[in-house]
């Protein structure tokens, strides 16, 4: 499967800097969907390089990080063994479940307070946006309310299914002008047409 190459406008050796206050969002970087039953091709690379980005922030430098993870039962609808479209995968406390390793660890570093969000957790509902799980997006807004975030720095898998989804409802949500999409850092399973056209479609900001 291809994955959407971009320019690099950022290097891992800079930092976003500034006072504006910043929360970085990482979708559903788990085992899975990187080298997993869900593997999008070209990701572990794309994950390394994610990882190496966040370790190069010094420390500030996002007033919070929220990671986003798939967390099903194992008789999820989605699966193909129940009439869905997906192979078994990000099942609840599996190892294809957990966060990419090299990613989770830049992360505590940088902000040990992070929090992990999950979605998929109802067996017969597919929540593809984070934000279509009720009790994870209370927690998100809530937190981008009361935190008075600024910008939202968004990453990884994949692009056109729960990176783009996430990212429309957060539009719909009212935060769309607070939206940068980090495409360095983003996998898709598609060639990233569907990633472009919901930026495009909504006049976000490339970063």
């Amino acid at each position: 499967m291809p994955l959407i190459t971009t320019r690099v406008i950022m290097t891992k050796k800079e930092s976003i800097g500034g006072n504006t206050k910043k929360l970085l969002l990482l979708v559903d970087v788990q085992y899975d969907f990187i080298n997993g039953s869900l593997a999008v091709d070209g990701t572990p690379a794309v994950m390394d390089n994610l990882a190496n980005y966040i370790a190069a922030q010094p420390k500030g430098t996002f007033d919070a990080i929220v990671m986003t993870a798939d967390f099903h039962l194992y008789g999820h609808a989605s699966f193909k063994d129940n009439g869905g479209m997906w192979p078994v995968h990000c099942v609840q406390h599996s190892h294809g479940a957990a966060i990419y390793q090299p990613v989770f660890e830049a992360v505590m570093k940088l902000l040990p307070e992070a929090q992990v969000l999950t979605k998929g957790d109802d067996k017969d509902v597919d929540e593809y946006s984070i934000l279509a799980n009720k009790a994870s997006a209370k927690k998100l807004l809530a937190l981008i309310e009361e935190r008075d975030i600024q910008e939202i720095y968004v990453a990884g898998l994949c692009g056109d299914y729960c990176v783009g989804n996430s990212i429309k409802d957060l539009v719909e949500a009212g935060h769309g002008e607070k939206i940068r999409v980090l495409t360095q850092f983003i996998g898709n399973i598609d060639d990233g047409t569907t990633l472009r056209h919901i930026m495009t479609e909504n006049q976000l900001q490339e970063r």
